[in-house]
């Protein structure tokens, strides 16, 4: 929750100054809890002060941008448990998973029938924000050749998905331009994967199974200095997506631990598309931040 002008107030030197163009440290401090003054206006706040209301005026959930035209997503910034509670400004990204083995002419068909695809509903345009490459045939060449025919063919934002640095990086040295989201970093490969992250400014995504290695993962990546990460905890199935999904929004929220936007594969395990459809709606209502989907129908 945000800071009010009393809380923020504790923290200013209480001199009076006027040096901030307000009559009292008091005053500033309410607006500053509008936020309509920014706390650098005070030039007195101390090194220790500045950052405390820094990390506590951001919000629980970071905010991730994939995307760079004017089909991006934003995901994230959220802070609200329920998301009923407050207007969704920030609603899932809904991506479509392609592989680099599909021939392309079929890739082609594919993007061209899902970019084309719009849905309205009650005056509201529906549409899927993106998609997803997936390095499955393990070629770094294979895989470049496909994000590149991604790139002619469509605006939309992309994940681009391999475990592979050097496939990512081939593919990165032509998609960073358009801010991809690195999937993804994991306890081999997450050194490599966020070098490429903080080389080409692009969002990572951090994957590992249960919330204390994810934790410690998410750490270390943060420490080499990436800025945007997304996390996925591995949860596949109802039960484990409701608890896990559930327990890092109330992390978030309440600890301001491991707040950063979820990606899940409601698809994944060779599920057939009721199940997947049934699984996304609940990734949509707790808390994935983008899903991707194995089917488009």
């Amino acid at each position: 929750m945000p800071l009010s002008g009393i809380e923020i107030y504790k923290f200013l030197p209480k001199t009076n100054c006027k040096k901030c163009g307000f009559p009292t440290c008091l005053a500033f401090a309410m607006r500053v809890a509008q936020q309509t003054v920014d706390i650098a206006a005070c030039p007195d706040l101390s090194a220790e002060g500045r950052q405390a209301l820094e990390a506590a005026g951001r919000p629980p959930i970071q905010l991730v941008t994939i995307g760079k035209n004017e089909r991006h997503i934003e995901v994230g910034n959220e802070t609200v448990l329920y998301r009923h509670e407050k207007t969704f400004y920030h609603q899932p990204g809904l991506m479509l998973r392609l592989t680099d083995t599909t021939p392309g002419e079929e890739l082609r068909r594919k993007m061209a029938e899902v970019d084309s695809y719009k849905v309205d509903r009650v005056g509201r345009v529906l549409a899927l924000d993106g998609f997803a490459l997936d390095n499955r045939s393990g070629d770094a060449e294979v895989f470049t050749h496909c994000v590149d025919m991604a790139l002619k063919q469509t605006q939309a934002p992309l994940v681009l998905i391999s475990s592979q640095p050097k496939a990512m990086e081939a593919a990165l040295a032509l998609a960073a331009p358009r801010k991809p989201l690195i999937y993804s970093a994991n306890r081999e490969n997450w050194e490599a994967m966020s070098e490429l992250s903080t080389k080409y400014t692009c969002p990572l995504a951090v994957a590992e199974d249960g919330l204390t290695p994810l934790a410690h993962l998410v750490d270390q990546v943060s420490q080499k200095g990436v800025k945007e990460i997304v996390i996925d905890p591995g949860s596949q199935d109802f039960g484990s997506s409701l608890n896990l999904l559930t327990q890092l929004r109330r992390l978030a929220l309440k600890k301001r631990l491991l707040g950063y936007p979820i990606i899940t594969f409601p698809g994944a395990g060779d599920k057939d598309e009721d199940e997947e459809a049934m699984l996304a709606a609940q990734h949509i209502a707790k808390y994935a931040g983008i899903i991707v989907l194995e089917h488009f129908t």
